[in-house]
């Protein structure tokens, strides 16, 4: 599902250096398909999952002619999490309040507005909050988030 956020961003430049941060409400969703059985069937059903947080991130970098290039931390506060896997037999989650990641970002200021295209690295995986029993779940995969931004700039 495509992710979406809503925010607040400021940014300021010193030269050819610039530094900005935003505070972001983001919102996405994840399909799972999974099989199960009982007796001798095989069944298969299509689970999602949503996952609501508040974004903290701090940016830096260079900046000339109204272009940029920056990188920064980013922090994941979960806000609200809501699941259609309770259903599965023997699952149950850890759900962290906090998680963090790394961003890199090239933009471009015209005018009162900024368009920038960011690359999120989580530093987490899909499958940190999943498990069946005492199992951790297997999914390796990180929720990295390629986006692209338009900040206005209000004062």
């Amino acid at each position: 599902a495509p992710q979406l956020s809503v925010g607040l961003w400021g940014q300021k430049k010193f030269g050819w250096l610039y530094a900005d941060a935003n505070v972001l409400y983001t919102r996405y969703g994840m399909n799972y398909d999974v099989f199960g059985n009982n007796s001798d069937e095989v069944n298969m059903k299509s689970m999602s999952e949503n996952f609501e947080y508040v974004d903290i991130q701090v940016m830096g970098g260079l900046t000339t002619n109204g272009f940029r290039i920056g990188v920064g931390p980013v922090a994941h506060i979960l806000a609200n999490h809501s699941t259609g896997l309770m259903d599965v037999p023997y699952f149950n989650e850890r759900m962290r309040t906090i998680s963090y990641g790394f961003s890199g970002a090239i933009g471009y200021d015209y005018k009162k507005f900024s368009f920038d295209i960011k690359f999120d690295k989580a530093f987490r995986t899909i499958g940190d909050h999943l498990y069946y029993g005492t199992r951790k779940s297997r999914f390796l995969e990180t929720p990295d988030a390629l986006t692209f931004s338009v900040a206005y700039q209000l004062f």
